[in-house]
């Protein structure tokens, strides 16, 4: 009987072991910040931490390779093209720098939007036995224009490029001393992936972050009527 116990006490010891080597490399907060600071902030250096993190969940690769830059230019180009295409040629010519300095203000006001996490509910996943999620509760602060420049009247086929850019130079100039706090309030999944004896928290999709948010933003400053 007593050998008996002894190897139950051994065998309890070793499962104790071997839950308790299962640790988290970064709390559920912690990594989606790294997400948070990469993919709404563009920030290099949480990009560079982000795929340090990861780097053992994708065989040692680079998980997210993004250059801010390029990106971000492809973004403000995209946005210019539709925007001065309602406006003649010649109109539309005359002001893509403007238009360029316009939406850069306003981007570079969405990427400076201010995290705080609110609470984390680590719970088990209900459609993947043995696997947990974390419900991450979180706001975020925006700085935009609390009046916006509205823009030029009339038949948009008939404006002239004086008058384009005047706008965009002003409402431009809103962007960059925008003065009124926007908070919304959003919620967000990390899925629980175990590599040996470790656990990572992570979504496949991280841009849904950014999309959550994108819709709040624009709908946050409208032109001063």
């Amino acid at each position: 009987m007593k050998t008996y116990k002894i190897i139950l006490l051994l065998m309890l010891t070793i499962m104790g072991q071997q839950v308790m080597a299962q640790s988290e490399v970064k709390k559920p907060k912690e990594a989606f910040e790294l997400f948070f600071g990469t993919f709404v902030n563009n920030d290099e250096a949480a990009l560079a931490k982000l795929n340090d993190y990861l780097k053992p969940t994708v065989d040692g690769q680079v998980a997210y390779q993004v250059n801010f830059k390029e990106t971000s230019q492809e973004m403000i180009n995209g946005s210019v093209e539709n925007f001065l295409s309602a406006f003649p040629k010649t109109t539309a010519e005359g002001c893509k720098k403007e238009a360029e300095d316009y939406f850069r203000g306003m981007f570079d006001n969405f990427k400076k939007g201010k995290l705080t996490v609110k609470d984390v509910k680590v719970v088990p996943n209900e459609y993947v036995e043995g696997q947990k999620i974390a419900e991450v509760s979180y706001s975020v602060n925006f700085i935009v224009p609390s009046k916006l420049t509205s823009g030029p009247k009339g038949d948009l086929n008939k404006i002239k490029a004086e008058d384009l850019k005047k706008y965009l130079m002003q409402a431009a100039q809103d962007f960059k001393n925008a003065d009124k706090t926007v908070t919304t309030d959003q919620k967000f999944t990390l899925y629980e992936l175990k590599e040996g004896d470790k656990i990572y928290y992570w979504n496949g999709s991280p841009d849904e972050i950014v999309s959550n948010l994108t819709d709040f933003y624009f709908e946050s400053f409208g032109a001063n009527e």
